[in-house]
This record gives structure tokens, C-alpha cells and sequence, in this order.
């Protein structure tokens, strides 16, 4: 544009010198069109907004939900071109949209080239599917215009940023290799739980010292022999996941994104069922979340949004832990109400994470390992009931038939 301001000067005082009206006359009309296009450059972008709306920001994995994209010109002067670049991941799947590079890891660049008259409001749609566990942020973005002869161009960043939350696949404990009924067997702790007259299982033949308002006199009928009631333990009995993010023993190794996520994936479907089955549930990890990097301890509770904290807080885990699980194992399981029951669900097992383990079964709580890849290979630990789910081969499978 400064050329052309200069370029006008030079005309003027040419016309001058020659005395040359129609060359006055041609400098003038040149001039309005300049300042017009300055005038355009200068207003291009202002009244002018960019807005994204989700038809909803928590999704399970694999669900698609809308996202709208409206863009509005507030004022009365037209856009003969406005060109949006919007940072989203790559990890999600957009249709139907015009893509590009972007120069940050992750990220891809969602492209719109309109034009748009006064006072219009333009909404563009797409469907996002949800093919990646994780919190991923929709933004920045850049907007660019210019007059309508193209003589120049005005760039704005706008910095909101839109998160969408995808939840980990979740499944029936019997595609994981679970039991479906009481995964976890009936532990035999050397504290008993207080029985619940509530929930009662069956009958025994009755014993010296039994209470007598326990006699269960319809089996004692059938059987014509003193029975007495037996029942379940307590319903409230807490079940707090422990999960291993780390999946080697060194930072530097790195770690196996299969394990890890086969790893998250195990951990919620426990924590679905358990919330199916009316427990109290709570996750602890060795790992924080983002943004904030919180530590992930939710304690066991019964809640209604209690399985949806623990959904979150599996989306936003960072795939490195910060230290060691058995520091986590140790600290919180002391804290853990009386009669939890903790479950760990690691694809590493170190010599320290199995004498935490002894340890905290020494202190009479009842344990159970799941374990993943290299960690199956190793010795069972006494008083420690344990599942191995596989590897690789066994993850590749699962996540077919989640994403079916």
C-alpha cells in the first residue's frame, strides 16, 4: 500500500508540472480508489467473529458428535474474501472439511475461504468422531482479509480454545477375560468385613454360638436340621483402582502406547462395573493430568458423578508417569477406608511394586493384580489373586471390536 501512496504522489506532482488535467483527473480517481482500499484494510476485520459449538464436549469412544462453525460479519461493510485457519487434532476424525499442515506435532489446520456480505452469518457443519482417547483442544485461530483489490492483507489470532473430552473405549470385564460375576472372588482377609443382614446368600448348618434370631427356619425345615442364614458382606465395600501408566522400568526408555491404553481401557471398564454394581469406586495413577497437572486421586466414593470424574480423569492422564506406582500404592493405601479393596492394573511389575503389594497384604487388605504384556511373565505373588489379560495380540483385538 505504501508504494501505491507514493506512486499517487509522484502522478500529482507529474500532473502538476505538465498542467495535465485529464493526468490530475486519472491521479484523483487512483487516489479514491486507495483510500478506499485503505479504508477496506483498516475495517476488513473488525465486527468480524469466528465461533465453534459442539453439540456436546464429553463423548465415548468412537461416538460422532456435530460441530458448527459460524462466522459473522457484524458491520455494515462486506468481506470480499475472509480466510479461517482453525488448529484442531489430528487424532480425531473431521468430515466433511478442508484440511491442512499444520507446522505444530498433532495438529492439522481446518480451512475456510468465504466471502460474506453485511451483517451475514455463515455456519458451516461437520461431524467429529472420536477415534482417540483424550482432552483435545479445538484452536487458535487465524483469520485473514484484505481490501478487494488484494493490495494488502490484515492477520488476526484469535486464542479461544474449545476442548472436546473423549472418555477410554469401554467393555464387558468378559472381553477382557474377566469374570463377569464377582471378578475378584470372595477375598478371605484376616480382618472380616461386617456381614449385611440385607443381602442375604443362602444357609449353613448351624454351629455353637450363632445367634438364634439368625436361624433360618425354612431350610431348617427342609433339611430337619438347625440352618443358619448367611449373607454378603457389606454392599458399601470400597474398590479403589490403582493404575500403572508407566509400561518400562526407565523414563528413557519411553513407553508402549498399546499397553498403556490397554492399561486406561481396563482400568474404566472396572470402574463401569464396579459403579453397575452399586461399590464405591476410586482410581489413584502415578501420573497427572492436563491441564492443571493435578495428581489422579479420587477417592472411593458412591456419588453420581463419581464415574464421571474417574472417565475425566482417564482422559486427561499424561502418557508419563511422574514416579514409581508402589509410592503411590504406599501413601494412598494407607488412607484407603477400612475394608477397600485395592486392584492394580499395571503392564510393568517391579521387584519394589511386588514388596509393596506383600506389604499392604501383610496389612490385611484384600489385593488383586491385572496385569498386561511382560508383566504376566512373572512369579505370583503370595495372597495376591491375579489376572493376566495378554499383550499386543490380545489389545489389536479388543480394540477391533470396541471401535465395531
Amino acid at each position: 500500500m505504501n508504494r501505491w501512496m507514493w506512486g499517487l504522489v509522484g502522478l500529482t506532482l507529474l500532473s502538476v508540472l505538465l498542467r495535465s488535467a485529464p493526468l490530475f483527473l486519472l491521479t484523483l480517481f487512483l487516489a479514491l480508489i486507495a483510500g478506499a482500499a485503505l479504508l477496506w484494510l483498516r475495517l476488513c476485520l473488525v465486527g468480524v467473529s469466528y465461533r465453534r459449538q459442539f453439540e456436546r464436549t464429553r463423548l465415548f469412544h468412537g461416538d460422532e458428535v456435530a460441530l458448527d462453525i459460524e462466522i459473522v460479519n457484524a458491520k455494515p461493510l462486506p468481506l470480499a474474501w475472509l480466510h479461517a485457519e482453525d488448529e484442531l487434532p489430528k487424532a480425531l476424525h473431521i468430515e466433511p472439511a478442508r484440511l491442512s499442515h499444520s507446522h505444530r506435532p498433532g495438529r492439522q489446520r481446518l480451512i475456510n475461504l468465504i466471502s460474506l456480505r453485511w451483517y451475514e452469518r455463515v455456519t458451516r457443519h461437520y461431524r467429529v468422531r472420536a477415534v482417540q482417547r483424550g482432552a483435545w483442544t479445538f484452536g487458535p485461530t487465524r483469520l485473514l482479509s484484505g481490501d478487494m483489490f488484494g493490495f494488502d492483507v490484515r492477520e488476526e489470532m484469535l486464542e479461544t480454545v474449545d476442548t472436546l473430552l473423549v472418555y477410554p473405549r469401554i467393555v464387558p470385564l468378559t472381553a477382557l477375560g474377566l469374570p463377569s460375576d464377582r471378578p475378584f472372588g470372595e477375598f478371605r482377609a484376616m480382618r472380616q468385613l461386617a456381614e449385611d443382614p440385607l443381602r442375604l446368600n443362602g444357609a449353613r448348618d448351624y454351629v455353637s454360638g450363632d445367634s438364634m434370631r439368625y436361624v433360618h427356619w425354612k431350610a431348617t425345615a427342609r433339611r430337619s436340621a438347625l440352618q443358619t442364614k448367611t449373607f454378603d458382606a457389606s454392599a458399601n465395600r470400597p474398590l479403589a483402582l490403582f493404575l500403572n501408566i508407566n509400561t518400562h522400568e526407565h523414563a528413557w526408555e519411553g513407553y508402549d502406547p498399546d499397553l498403556q491404553e490397554y492399561a486406561i481401557t481396563a482400568t474404566a471398564s472396572l470402574a463401569r462395573w464396579a459403579w453397575d454394581q452399586g461399590q464405591a469406586v476410586g482410581l489413584f495413577a502415578n501420573a497427572v493430568t492436563q491441564p492443571g497437572a493435578r495428581i489422579v486421586r479420587i477417592r472411593p466414593a458412591g456419588h453420581r458423578n463419581q464415574l464421571a470424574l474417574i472417565f475425566e480423569a482417564l482422559a486427561r492422564v499424561i502418557p508419563f508417569g511422574r514416579w514409581p506406582l508402589e509410592e503411590t500404592l504406599r501413601y494412598e493405601g494407607l488412607h484407603l477406608p477400612y475394608g477397600t479393596t485395592i486392584v492394580v492394573v499395571t503392564a510393568l511389575l517391579t521387584e519394589p511394586l511386588r514388596r509393596t503389594l506383600l506389604y499392604l497384604h501383610d496389612r490385611s487388605f484384600a489385593l488383586a493384580l491385572v496385569t498386561l504384556g511382560p508383566a504376566g511373565e512373572t512369579p505370583p505373588i503370595p495372597g495376591v489373586r491375579r489376572y493376566h489379560l495378554g499383550g499386543h495380540a490380545e489389545w489389536e483385538k479388543l480394540a477391533r471390536i470396541a471401535l465395531a
